[in-house]
C-alpha cells in the first residue's frame, strides 16, 4: 500500500489541510503523509455525541499532532440533542470548518480519508435517496479542492497497513449502530453481497470506471461546446442568454447540462427559460433565475453567515479585504476608499439589511441600499451576496466596489486605507 500511495502522490507538494477524526482511515492517511514528508496540517471536529468518548478522540488527535509537530485546529459543535439528520448536519458543519480553515490559512487541497469500500456504500445510498444523475459515479478521487488519497484502497487494505506500522487509532462506537442508513448498508447489505459474490468489489471497481468515463466525456463537452453560451461572473454565477435556448427540443442532450445542478423537470425548465424577470426555481444544491434576458445559475449555500469582525492588516475570509493605517489619503475608487480614523470600531462586513441607507459620495441627501441596487440592475443573487462595510454601529461606509458613503470620507491627511 505504501509504495502504491508514494507512486500516485509524491510529487503532491501543495500545502494540505486533512480532516482527521482519529479513526482508522485518518490516522493511516496522515501517517502515509509522513512518510511522504509533505506538507500538511490536522482539523479535527467534535460533535459532542458520544459524551466523554468524543473527548476523547478530540485529545487522542490533539496529542498526535503535537507528538508528529503537527499544525492542529479544532472546533465544537453539540449535536447530543440534534432532532433531524444528525450525519448530514456533521458534514455540513465539518465541510464549512474546513472551507473556512482553507481560505484563511491559503490551503491548496483538503484531504478525507474515504476509501473504496466507501464508495461502495454510497452507490448504495445514492440508489436508496432516489438520486437521479450519476448515480455510480460515487465518491471521485479529486474535486476541486477535495481529494481523497485512499478513494483506490479498500478498508482491508487500510487496516492490514495500520497493524503492520503498529498505528494507533480510536473506534467509533457508534459505527455497529444501525441506526444510520450508510452503517445499515455496511452491517447488513455488503455481508449478504460477500456471501453471493467474493469478487462484489471488481465489479464496483470497473462500475465506477465506466461511470467516470461517461462522466468525463459529458463534462467535456459540457465545458467546451456549451461554455460559449455559459459566462462565469466575478460572484461565480453562470449567466446564458434565454434565447439560446430556445433553439433547443427538450428531448435534445444539451437539456443533461441542467442535470448537474440538480434539475429534472423539463417542463419547469420549460417555463423559467420563457419566464418574466425575477422568476425563479431552486433544486437542492442551486437556485436559476430569470433575469431580463438571461438565466443565472448559482449554487444554494447551506450556511451563510451575515456578519464578520475585520481585523487591522489583512483580512482574507469572507473576501480579501485590507485595513491600513495610512499618512495620506486618497479618492476613494472601487477598490478602496480612506475614512476617518475615529470611525466607530471594530469595523465588520455584513449582508445589507431592508431599511438600510447611505449617503452616496457625490451626491446629495441620502439614498436606500434598495433603491441603489433596482438603479445598478442588480439581480437578487448579485443583492443577496454583495458585502456591506459598515462601523460597529451599522452604519454603512461603503457597498463594498461599488460605492462609498460620503461621511467618514477622508480625502487628505491621515486615515484608514480599506482596500480590496
Amino acid at each position: 500500500m505504501l509504495n502504491r500511495f508514494k507512486k500516485r502522490f509524491k510529487n503532491l507538494k501543495q500545502k494540505l489541510l486533512v480532516s482527521v477524526s482519529g479513526g482508522l482511515d485518518s490516522m493511516v492517511l496522515c501517517d502515509l503523509l509522513l512518510k511522504l514528508n509533505l506538507d500538511f496540517s490536522i482539523a479535527h471536529v467534535n460533535y459532542k455525541l458520544r459524551g466523554k468518548e468524543s473527548d476523547f478522540d478530540e485529545n487522542f488527535v490533539k496529542n498526535y499532532a503535537n507528538q508528529k509537530k503537527i499544525n492542529f485546529y479544532t472546533i465544537s459543535h453539540d449535536l447530543s440533542t440534534y432532532n433531524k439528520s444528525i450525519q448530514a448536519k456533521a458534514r455540513e458543519i465539518r465541510y464549512n470548518y474546513l472551507y473556512k480553515l482553507k481560505d484563511e490559512n491559503k490551503f491548496d487541497y483538503i484531504l478525507t480519508g474515504h476509501h473504496f469500500d466507501d464508495n461502495i456504500e454510497t452507490v448504495f445510498l445514492n440508489l436508496l435517496r432516489g438520486k437521479k444523475n450519476n448515480s455510480f459515479l460515487g465518491i471521485r478521487e479529486k474535486h476541486n479542492c477535495l481529494l481523497r488519497p485512499l478513494i483506490i484502497f479498500t478498508k482491508e487494505d487500510i487496516k492490514k497497513y495500520a497493524l503492520e506500522y503498529n498505528l494507533s487509532w480510536r473506534d467509533d462506537s457508534t459505527n455497529k449502530e444501525n441506526k444510520y442508513e450508510r452503517n445499515k448498508i455496511r452491517n447488513l447489505i455488503i455481508p449478504v453481497i460477500n456471501k453471493i459474490n467474493t469478487q462484489y468489489r471488481t465489479n464496483f471497481k470497473d462500475l465506477f470506471e465506466i461511470a467516470n468515463l461517461e462522466f468525463n466525456i459529458k463534462n467535456r463537452y459540457f465545458n467546451v461546446d456549451l461554455s460559449k453560451y455559459f459566462k462565469e461572473n466575478k460572484s461565480g454565477q453562470l449567466l446564458s442568454k434565454k434565447k439560446f435556448w430556445k433553439a433547443f427540443d427538450f428531448e435534445s442532450f444539451e437539456f443533461e447540462y441542467f442535470q448537474r445542478f440538480g434539475f429534472f423537470d423539463k417542463m419547469e425548465l420549460f417555463k423559467i427559460l420563457r419566464s418574466d424577470s425575477g422568476k425563479l426555481i431552486r433544486s437542492d444544491s442551486h437556485t436559476i433565475l430569470s433575469n431580463r434576458d438571461h438565466i443565472i445559475i448559482y449554487k444554494n449555500y447551506s450556511e451563510i453567515i451575515d456578519e464578520f469582525l475585520l481585523n487591522n492588516g489583512s483580512n482574507d475570509y469572507p473576501i480579501k479585504i485590507d485595513l491600513v493605517f495610512s499618512q495620506s489619503a486618497s479618492k476613494p475608487s472601487r477598490n478602496h476608499i480612506c475614512i476617518s480614523e475615529n470611525v466607530d470600531k471594530p469595523l465588520k462586513l455584513r449582508r445589507w439589511k431592508e431599511g438600510d441607507y447611505f449617503y452616496p459620495n457625490g451626491m446629495i441627501g441620502k439614498k436606500k441600499l434598495s433603491k441603489f441596487f433596482k438603479d445598478e440592475k442588480m439581480s437578487i443573487f448579485d443583492k443577496q451576496n454583495q458585502w456591506i462595510l459598515s462601523n460597529y454601529k451599522d452604519e454603512v461606509l461603503w457597498i463594498v466596489g461599488l460605492r462609498a458613503d460620503r461621511r467618514n470620507l477622508v480625502k487628505n491627511g491621515k486615515c484608514i486605507r480599506v482596500s480590496i
